[in-house]
């Protein structure tokens, strides 16, 4: 029978584990062998040169940032030299559109007062339309005084100052030129006139004249607006007037009668008879357009500018990179 195990003594037991740890402590030296101190240092030998150069780089980058300061400190006094121009020719610029509108207003003024003068001195004239070249025999003053007398009904003298074609002489013409007569008295052409009106229908070699006040050039144009639109009223029978200076005065069926100031409100007042007028286009007023190209100054509203703003950042870049 095989003899049993004896049990190890404790002092068998402390001895079998100091002797391993001593084994433990010789695997560790061996553990540490040459290779693996060298990479160390060359890891320390590594940080102190990437230290070095991270050192040179900021002194590089601080030395690139002065320099930027520097500039951008040109540029901002260089700007506030601009904003200061332009708030000086912003300043002249207003002063000059105030002189301008005053003398706007003062222009109109005078061509208001020319218009009214022009227009009072044309109070004695006359024009007679579509009467035919050469029927005057080059005597306009006989012609218009016999017209009175056998067509108007008007035996009066005339006292015409003087008579006239209106516009030069040209070749085949589709439409003759104008007669325009101008009277000594007021009076007589008013009384000329209005017996011409009476008679309405009054023609010369079975051509059909026309009578009508003598008016400035201006007056003129805006009244020529309304000459295809009361061609189509006439087509329609609806009866039609141009009162002084520019006023379309109609004649409603039911007796009742509409004014228009100008031809735009007539343009627009017209569509309910379902006549088309085309829209004069109106001419912009000069001070209005004046008035509302104003602007504010940068003087009374100043605000940073962004060259300010970044050489601030600059500065507190530096400022911490000292810290």
């Amino acid at each position: 029978m095989p003899k049993p195990r004896q049990k190890q003594s404790s002092k068998q037991m402390e001895e079998g584990a100091h002797k391993q740890m001593e084994n433990n402590q010789l695997e560790s030296a061996e553990d540490m062998t040459p290779t693996k101190s060298s990479g160390m240092a060359e890891i320390l030998k590594e940080l102190r040169e990437f230290r070095t150069e991270t050192s040179a780089s900021f002194g590089a980058l601080k030395t690139e940032l002065n320099e930027l300061r520097a500039e951008f400190t040109s540029i901002k006094k260089r700007m506030e030299e601009a904003e200061q121009r332009i708030v000086e020719s912003e300043d002249y610029a207003m002063k000059t559109s105030n002189v301008l509108i005053q003398v706007v207003q003062m222009q109109k003024q005078l061509e208001m007062k020319c218009e009214a003068l022009e227009s009072q001195a044309r109070k004695k004239n006359m024009r007679i339309y579509s009467v035919p070249e050469g029927c005057e025999e080059n005597n306009i003053i006989e012609f218009v005084n016999k017209l009175a007398r056998e067509k108007l009904d008007v035996i009066d003298d005339l006292n015409i100052e003087r008579a006239h074609r209106v516009g030069p002489k040209m070749g085949h013409r589709e439409r003759p030129r104008a007669i325009l007569v101008r009277f000594q008295s007021y009076a007589m052409k008013q009384k000329v006139l209005e017996a011409a009106w009476r008679k309405r229908n009054v023609q010369v070699t079975d051509q059909r004249i026309y009578f009508d006040e003598d008016f400035t050039s201006a007056v003129f144009k805006e009244r020529a607006k309304y000459k295809e639109v009361r061609k189509i009223l006439n087509e329609r029978k609806v009866k039609s007037r141009i009162l002084f200076p520019a006023r379309l005065k109609l004649f409603c069926g039911d007796g009742k009668v509409k004014v228009y100031s100008d031809p735009h409100a007539a343009a627009i007042g017209l569509r309910e008879f379902g006549v088309n007028m085309n829209i004069p286009e109106e001419v912009p007023d000069l001070e209005s357009t004046l008035r509302s190209a104003g602007w504010e100054s940068v003087h009374a509203q100043r605000r940073t500018s962004p060259g300010h703003e970044l050489i601030k950042g600059v500065n507190t870049l530096l400022k911490s990179h000292k810290s």
